[in-house]
């Protein structure tokens, strides 16, 4: 591993850590631009920092459903990452998620299975296990979305998903509205599932394979319904909860006009509208649990985590 001049260092530092502000606030743009500044302090193309950060921007432009943009990137990082380290196997579980994203399943299984064949390539086993939990929740969480998009057969009413999010907040527990969402994705989506499972996630070895629910338990409306929410949570997060929103700062100061106004209902059904998704529960579903919460707890819980584990997560190796 080539040592980083104290002066590059330096220089680097600052600039991570504006790159992993912005990945986090989901500015896809800025971190793209980030890394490239960071990409000029480095001579050598292979070093690991340098190809962290690009993983990060690409990371960011996956979030952004910048999928060609994201899948050329994580290519070349392979390309450029030697077999057997965090910085491949990372790049790898991206580009699953990325190809999953497009529908790409057949490409997107062999990557799934690489990763889950090499996980042995983090040493740390607090590490890996974190990671593969990271990984394998991802992957299931990407199989509904991607037979949830293109479900859009008409103009999602935001009026009405609002009525319907009301009453949800009124009558139902938030376990009753995780199994209503559980209960409207489509079959595509768990049988896409069943067969990720079975083609790559059984490779895992036996103590570890326990450590995840069971098949059963996977494919039941609230374990579906949770695994819904937490993706559609994910794609509208910048809607909901970008501090510069409107609907944010309502929330945000409890300002009564945000819970009758159907601001949260009318976010998603804008982010579903992007999306080509067009199962009207699942906006409202996720609406009425937003409606229930505070902006800081839902805001901070549905905020999508990276699938690397960053330096600041790993205990000693």
């Amino acid at each position: 591993m080539t040592e980083l001049p104290e002066e590059t260092l330096t220089q680097l530092r600052p600039m991570e850590a504006r790159l992993r502000a912005a990945v986090s606030r989901g500015a896809a743009e800025e971190a793209i631009e980030i890394a490239g500044e960071i990409q000029q302090l480095f001579s050598d193309r292979r070093h690991h920092r340098l190809l962290k950060a690009k993983l990060w921007a690409f990371e960011a432009a996956l979030d952004a459903n910048r999928l060609a943009y994201a899948e050329t990137g994580f290519i070349g990082v392979r390309k450029l990452a030697n077999r057997g380290t965090r910085i491949h196997l990372e790049a790898t579980s991206l580009l699953a998620v990325c190809l999953l994203r497009q529908k790409k399943n057949t490409e997107a299984k062999r990557a799934i299975r690489e990763v889950i064949q090499n996980l042995d390539d983090i040493a740390s086993d607090r590490s890996r296990h974190k990671f593969q939990k990271r990984f394998i929740e991802r992957i299931e969480q990407e199989c509904i979305l991607a037979e949830l998009i293109g479900t859009d057969t008409s103009p999602l009413d935001a009026a009405e998903m609002h009525r319907h999010a009301v009453r949800l907040v009124q009558y139902n527990s938030d376990n009753e509205i995780l199994r209503l969402i559980g209960n409207a994705v489509p079959s595509s989506s768990i049988k896409l599932l069943q067969d990720v499972r079975h083609y790559s996630i059984k490779l895992l070895p036996l103590p570890d394979r326990k450590l995840l629910p069971s098949p059963g338990d996977t494919e039941k409306p609230l374990s579906v319904g949770k695994r819904t929410a937490a993706v559609l949570k994910r794609i509208a997060w910048k809607s909901l909860c970008d501090p510069d929103s409107e609907v944010y700062k309502l929330w945000s100061k409890k300002v009564p006009a945000v819970f009758n106004g159907g601001y949260f209902a009318g976010a998603l059904a804008t982010t579903m509208a992007a999306w080509r998704i067009g199962i009207p529960i699942i906006g409202t579903g996720v609406a009425a649990i937003a409606m229930k919460s505070s902006a800081e707890v839902f805001c901070e819980f549905a905020k999508p985590e990276g699938m690397m584990i960053d330096r600041s997560e790993r205990d000693e190796e």
